[in-house]
């Protein structure tokens, strides 16, 4: 992998070091330049579809197909969402709750699957229980075999957990729960463009994906799986133009789409669309498992050197099997604002403070990261770890 000549395609890297694509991504140049070019289109020549159907018609089963074919699944098997959240929202109220039911997420959830989680549990009076995020994997099935039960109705978890970074044995526990009668969602947020995923291979029943983490597309567009299997388990909570098969006008009937997109209900932007297929080409081109090689070792080099430096602790995983692209830490008697703030006042670095239980960091970790970056942010944490933040006036 030639780093240098990938970065070439990142001009806003002039600018910064980035350790922030766990937010969202920096989009590179020729996906940045194709959907440049379909909006330049509908500048030009209006809206597509009306227009010239014969053209954008096809070009729309292209893009489905090509998004379809990066995951391995059937294009019948996917909706069109502005994100995970509407993903998940769309399966959480798709099944229906009663009093005393059980919902298990991780305790390591971001608020795409929190809050709709703790918003139905104010509404229809569920029971949410939380899978500890930091036992091993064996651990992990085992404390779902001891707590799933005849009340639980759903399993939720993020493929990799959005502070911690830690990534589950989603295959194992999902398995476990399907056999249990158990649905289950995946949030694949933090993993997809990172390394190679069938969705099948991962034994859920729907997922949640999105265009502009790890994937590299513009902001913002998203899918939502459903495996064809299970695609009347759930209630089509809002039918709206887009989730008919037909609509009779004059007799009022109608017939929903036999495939996932009857839970599609509005319009999106097919410019975004179809430059999340090219963002798909662009990763493809250069090689998912490259990708993740280069991402494997630029945070085992970041993990290990953390572990040396007192006063540090890390967060993440050390073990590559068990993480992905965020490593999370935390330095002795700083916030995580007070890390950030300095980090880009000092060496112009862009990175997240742990968003919700710690303090500390969350470094994303991209691809395109120069040894000599990690290097640097590894100096930066050494020196700030021998200091206290009284030690630095300048500092809020």
């Amino acid at each position: 992998m030639d780093v240098h000549a990938i970065r070439s395609d990142f001009p806003a890297l002039d600018n910064y070091i980035w350790f922030q694509n766990g937010g969202v991504s920096i989009t590179p140049k020729p996906v940045a330049e194709s959907h440049l070019g379909y909006m330049n289109e509908l500048l030009q020549r209006g809206p597509m579809h009306i227009i010239y159907p014969e053209e954008e018609d096809p070009r729309r089963e292209q893009t489905m197909q090509c998004l379809a074919d990066f995951f391995s699944v059937s294009p019948r098997e996917l909706a069109l969402m502005r994100g995970v959240s509407e993903a998940f929202q769309t399966v959480l109220r798709g099944l229906r709750w009663n009093p005393g039911d059980e919902l298990i997420i991780s305790s390591d959830e971001e608020a795409a699957l929190l809050l709709p989680v703790l918003h139905l549990r104010d509404q229809h009076g569920i029971q949410i229980t939380k899978l500890p995020v930091m036992l091993s994997p064996t651990d992990q099935l085992l404390w779902l075999e001891e707590h799933i039960s005849e009340k639980t109705r759903l399993l939720a978890l993020s493929h990799v957990t959005t502070d911690l970074g830690v990534r589950l044995s989603v295959s194992k526990l999902c398995a476990h729960a399907r056999e249990k009668g158990v649905h289950t969602f995946v949030d694949l947020a933090h993993s997809a463009g990172l390394f190679p995923i069938a969705i099948s291979d991962l034994n859920c029943d729907f997922a949640g994906l999105l265009s502009y983490k790890w994937m590299y597309a513009p902001y913002a567009s998203g899918l939502l799986y459903v495996d064809s299997q299970k695609l009347n388990t759930l209630d089509v909570t809002y039918a709206g133009g887009r989730s008919e098969q037909w609509l009779n006008f004059e007799q009022d009937g109608y017939e929903l789409k036999d495939t996932a997109g009857r839970f599609q209900y509005g319009p999106w932007s097919w410019p975004l669309v179809h430059a999340w297929a090219d963002a798909t080409r662009y990763l493809e081109k250069i090689g998912i498992s490259d990708i993740w090689k280069r991402t494997t070792n630029l945070t085992d080099q970041l993990k290990a050197s953390l572990t040396n430096i007192e006063g540090v602790t890390l967060l993440t995983p050390l073990c590559a099997e068990q993480s992905a692209s965020l490593v999370s830490f935390s330095v002795e008697g700083y916030t995580g604002e007070q890390l950030a703030e300095i980090l880009l006042k000092q060496w112009n670095m862009i990175v997240k403070p742990l968003p919700h239980t710690r303090e500390g960091l969350r470094v994303s970790v991209p691809f395109f990261s120069l040894d000599t970056e990690i290097d640097l942010l590894i100096e930066a944490i050494r020196n700030l770890a021998s200091c206290q933040p009284t030690d630095l006036p300048d500092l809020k």
